[in-house]
């Protein structure tokens, strides 16, 4: 059985309003948890050093308050470091999981009860744009968004596996995505030079890939204005029949 292609882009409307509510939610929901780090470690430091002060004073006097002083300043310190690099795991994460979510939503499209024509083997999305080709007589490569979501499978891929094809590809892409952002912030002329070649190894520690939020949200519009791109294309054969090959 065959359906219009104005069925088609009512169908996939749902699809794009849960892959914009992903983007949406880790930018708004997810990442502002990570806020105010310097000041809550700064309270964590303060916190220690009152613990340590309420404790009965030494035979040293002075000396043991200096070095509660140092205790705390390390544990906020510590704090600090261990936060900024969850955040970087979280946002790589979910840079990752983005892409994923792209290409199921992709894959599932393709299994509407109507249709006859049996779905992907697969959903990669290498297998799943040959579907679309093949069956919905769409090209992804072609749409201006593609670019970007392969950008994306390649940092997916890197998020999950460190160093490998995909990570050498990447380098070639955007290099920056390998450089610490205190080296880009505070050497903005020195970074390419002292840019990271070592083998990415914890990409799920905070280490080696360094996605920022303005990146994330990125690639997050560019899945938006792909699956907005594959709904037009609907609408505008909107009169004619698919999946092809029925």
């Amino acid at each position: 059985m065959a359906v219009t292609g104005h069925y088609l882009a009512w169908q996939i409307r749902s699809l794009v309003e849960y892959v914009r509510a992903f983007g949406e939610c880790v930018l708004h929901d997810v990442m502002p948890a990570f806020g105010n780090l310097e000041k809550r470690a700064e309270e964590v430091a303060n916190s220690e050093y009152e613990r340590l002060g309420s404790e009965p004073v030494g035979e040293y006097g002075d000396d043991d308050m200096a070095c509660a002083a140092e205790a705390a300043h390390e544990k906020g310190l510590a704090f600090y470091e261990t936060l900024v690099a969850l955040r970087q795991t979280t946002l790589n994460l979910f840079t990752a999981g983005l892409f994923h979510l792209l290409e199921q939503e992709l894959a599932d499209f393709c299994y509407d009860g109507a249709f006859t024509v049996p779905p992907p083997a697969d959903s990669n999305l290498k297998v799943v744009a040959e579907w679309y080709r093949r069956h919905f007589d769409l090209d992804l490569q072609s749409l201006p968004s593609w670019p970007s979501i392969d950008e994306l499978r390649l940092v997916a891929n890197t998020v999950k596996h460190a160093e490998g094809g995909s990570a050498r590809q990447l380098r070639e892409r955007h290099p920056e995505l390998f450089e610490h952002p205190l080296v880009r912030h505070l050497l903005p002329g020195e970074s390419g030079a002292l840019r990271s070649l070592r083998p990415i190894r914890l990409p799920l520690g905070g280490e080696d890939l360094y996605v920022t939020e303005d990146l994330f949200q990125e690639y997050s519009q560019a899945a938006n204005q792909l699956m907005a791109d594959i709904s037009n294309h609907f609408e505008v054969h909107g009169a004619e029949y698919y999946p092809r090959g029925w």
